[in-house]
């Protein structure tokens, strides 16, 4: 062999392996996932005045596997870095502290509700103390209210190498949703109020300037939702209620943000109104009374999502003088007379 082929054999085997191992790469890279950078931007025209430190964007593989979260600061998204594949997404705010979170793992069961709590909340803090409530909801859980939430989902959500295909929720027909094809990677999500604002007032109120403070409750209200579809829980639950008391127009007011109603839960909607006086006695209003009893405002409340409850007239009692008057128990709430409860403090 002359020398020249001696030299030439060992560059040949080298070329081939060089060539053999480029071939071997190539072939793993087809079947290797593939990542991409990918853009999530909201779009607030559903919710102009929404006021979120941060958004969470999480975004659930189809074909199974954890889902992927991303936190972002502000309202405007970012950039993130996502594989190929297919997606559910569900995003919302990430900055309420009274609300909870359970089932994330899973897009249909991630759900958020409302932590448990204590009648007299509003008054005493997380004190949990035993109060009167209204008849026939002795039974219900009392959760506290809620902060606002904004947030929306998106479906069937195709990340491929050259772009992106997903069904959201169109900016103002909630139930038509609308398919978005896109040669680039953005995704465009529009979160929307996720919560009902309520507001209350009962007027006409006799010898309000005898009040000391008051606080109220809400019965058969939904305690959580499901994020995917917005289902609302179908157990009832009691709310315990600021109550605001205006004397100079001797008025009570309150207004407190809530999950909602549940229409397929026939169970009735009572308020009731807890009262601390002047003089240390204390009482209650509603348990029985028909004008507290304000299921029809709620149900047929033009705005589902913004509602006010109206109770006109309430008489409190005037302080005992000269030994006449009520005369209520030591330790518990009696029942006097015209849906009035008493007790001393």
């Amino acid at each position: 062999m002359s020398r020249v082929k001696r030299l030439l054999l060992p560059f040949v085997a080298l070329c081939m392996v060089i060539v053999a191992v480029s071939c071997q790469h190539k072939e793993l890279c087809v079947h290797h996932p593939h990542e991409v950078t990918l853009k999530v931007e909201f779009d607030w025209r559903n919710a102009p005045n929404a006021n979120p430190q941060g958004m969470c964007v999480f975004f659930y593989p189809v074909e199974g596997g954890d889902p992927v979260r991303y936190d972002f600061r502000g309202t405007q998204g970012g950039a993130i870095t996502l594989t190929v594949g297919k997606y559910n997404v569900i995003t919302y705010n990430n900055d309420t502290e009274s609300i909870l979170f359970a089932n994330a793992g899973s897009f249909e069961k991630h759900e958020a509700y409302s932590r448990e709590g204590g009648l007299f909340e509003p008054i005493y803090g997380s004190a949990a103390a035993p109060g009167p409530r209204a008849s026939g909801t002795e039974d219900e859980k009392i959760v506290i209210t809620s902060e606002m939430m904004w947030g929306c989902p998106a479906f069937d959500v195709e990340v491929t190498d050259t772009g992106i295909g997903y069904t959201c929720i169109p900016e103002k027909d909630k139930d038509n949703y609308v398919q978005v094809e896109r040669e680039e990677h953005v995704i465009t999500l529009y979160p929307a109020d996720q919560m009902c604002l309520y507001s209350y007032e009962i007027r006409n109120v006799e010898n309000i300037k005898y009040a000391s403070q008051m606080c109220a409750s809400l019965s058969g209200m939904a305690g959580g939702m499901r994020l995917s579809t917005e289902a609302l829980h179908s157990e009832s639950v009691t709310l315990p209620l600021e109550a605001r008391i205006i004397k100079d127009s001797a008025k009570v007011r309150g207004e407190f943000y809530t999950f909602g109603h549940n229409e397929d839960n026939a169970d009735p909607h009572r308020m009731l109104l807890y009262v601390w006086m002047n003089s240390g006695d204390k009482f209650y209003f509603g348990a029985d009374s028909e004008r507290f009893n304000v299921t029809d405002q709620i149900h047929k409340a033009p705005n589902k999502r913004r509602v006010h409850i109206i109770i006109d007239g309430l008489d409190l009692p005037k302080p005992i003088q000269n030994g006449g008057g009520y005369n209520p128990s030591v330790d518990d709430w009696d029942t006097i007379e015209e849906d009035i409860l008493m007790g001393s403090r």
